[in-house]
């Protein structure tokens, strides 16, 4: 994430800047491992099916958002004369960090992903675009979705190990943000399976039908 030229930050300072990143990863993953990589009831289902556009072109701008979040911890730390917000920054300013960046990038390094990302996120490739049919959607294998779930657990490990020393005790969240992303996908499950339910009750409900021709959104059709 290339930035203009600043005073060179402290270790302290670059690194309440990137846990807030690493947070924004942890809940990207959170968010699309919940809806799309677990098992889900009827409701989610019949939703694919009522909007599969709706749900597919979800799935893929979370990916895209997550892959790139990623990416970018994993750049060097300049890219010409701009400086980067990267763990490779972080690492010249507390070098006792760098096993931990180095293991994440083991990861990094042994997967398709930063191939995935300079060909279709970062710029148009010309000679792809030209000889491969457009889809809106990253080509994601499942090996690259696991190398995005191991990286992410890399990030929050990272986390735990670098917060004791450049955090001056300050606590943060982790394992919080997980139980609420589940929760808010447990919400969303049970609002789908209340709508099936509504409407499968309301032939044979007058109470339901009178509250259903009386309600905002169908006299705003009227």
């Amino acid at each position: 994430m290339a930035t203009t030229q600043i005073a060179r930050p402290t270790a302290v300072e670059l690194w309440a800047v990137i846990t807030k990143e690493i947070t924004g990863i942890q809940l990207l993953w959170e968010t699309v491992n919940g809806l799309y990589f677990q098992a889900q009831g009827k409701q989610w289902w019949d939703l694919k099916d009522g909007a599969p556009l709706l749900v597919h072109l979800t799935q893929t701008a979370l990916m895209e958002s997550l892959l790139i979040r990623v990416s970018r911890m994993l750049d060097p730390d300049a890219t010409g004369k701009f400086s980067n917000l990267s763990l490779k920054q972080l690492v010249k300013s507390e070098p006792s960090i760098g096993n931990d960046e180095v293991n994440l990038r083991a990861v990094w390094d042994g997967s398709d992903l930063k191939t995935v990302r300079d060909k279709y996120l970062s710029h148009n490739d010309l000679s792809r675009s030209m000889t491969v049919n457009h889809t809106l959607n990253v080509p994601l294998e499942p090996k690259d979705i696991e190398a995005l779930r191991q990286l992410t657990d890399g990030l929050r490990t990272l986390r735990r190990n670098v917060h004791p020393k450049l955090a001056a005790g300050n606590a943060y969240l982790d394992e919080g943000l997980n139980v609420k992303v589940k929760h808010e996908v447990d919400v969303l499950g049970k609002s789908l399976l209340g709508g099936m339910l509504f409407f499968d009750l309301l032939p044979e409900q007058p109470a339901l039908q009178d509250a259903w021709a009386e309600s905002p959104w169908v006299l705003r059709r009227l």
